[in-house]
């Protein structure tokens, strides 16, 4: 990997020098409880009943629970692949990948979120967790395998460009090796729960997705 990143031996993550600041949080008292949970458990696997057993709220049920990986495990994905997911969160999507993989490298802009990614893959070799955002990642390798779960929302947030989710999409793509796959995931604009009423999951007002009244300051999630 390229010289502007650096091992940091306490977090376990590859870390860049001159990084901007990167706003998007749970919030750091929710974040140092998940981080203490995954440091302290013995099973973090993707199905792990402990981790369930610690839930108690939405953050704890969004991170921990063991059906979020229903979302990907369709993906024929083998330790024959290599894949980047861009925007890893605390984790949850990066153990599966971990799991099935041949090598993971975990991109996550948030130094507390890259620390819950690392914590909850400490025990797979095949796992490196890297702190950065997409603009400035600098990866010097491609992959088989790029994942944008939950990311390309935010594009108008934290990418700049006349068009920020075609630029986030053009950053992606750069990463991927001859014949590579993209996957991206995220809720539904038109989905059936919004239509009826359901606050719009980035934007909580009721009928704001699908009314299209998204403007270049608020997440835009796709139809």
């Amino acid at each position: 990997m390229p010289g502007a990143y650096h091992f940091d031996p306490v977090d376990r993550i590859f870390v860049q020098s001159d990084q901007p600041p990167f706003a998007y949080s749970d919030g750091a008292q929710v974040e140092q409880r998940l981080l203490d949970i995954l440091s302290g458990a013995s099973d973090r696997s993707c199905v792990s009943e402990e981790l369930k057993a610690s839930i108690t709220d939405w953050p704890s049920e969004y991170h921990f629970s063991p059906i979020r990986h229903n979302l990907i495990q369709h993906l024929p994905i083998t330790t024959s692949h290599s894949v980047l997911e861009i925007g890893a969160g605390c984790g949850a999507m990066t153990r599966w990948f971990g799991e099935h993989a041949g090598t993971v490298t975990a991109v996550e802009g948030s130094r507390p979120r890259a620390r819950c990614v690392q914590a909850r893959c400490r025990d797979l070799d095949n796992v490196a967790v890297y702190c950065a955002n997409l603009e400035n990642s600098d990866l010097d390798t491609t992959f088989d395998v790029v994942t944008l779960i939950g990311v390309l929302e935010y594009a108008p947030l934290y990418v700049g460009g006349a068009d920020p989710m075609l630029s986030a999409l053009q950053m992606a793509v750069q990463y991927l090796k001859p014949g590579g796959v993209l996957v991206i995931a995220i809720e539904n604009q038109l989905g059936l729960k919004y239509l009826c009423g359901q606050p719009e999951d980035h934007v909580p007002i009721p009928y704001f997705g699908v009314t299209d009244a998204y403007t270049p300051q608020t997440p835009r999630t796709l139809g």
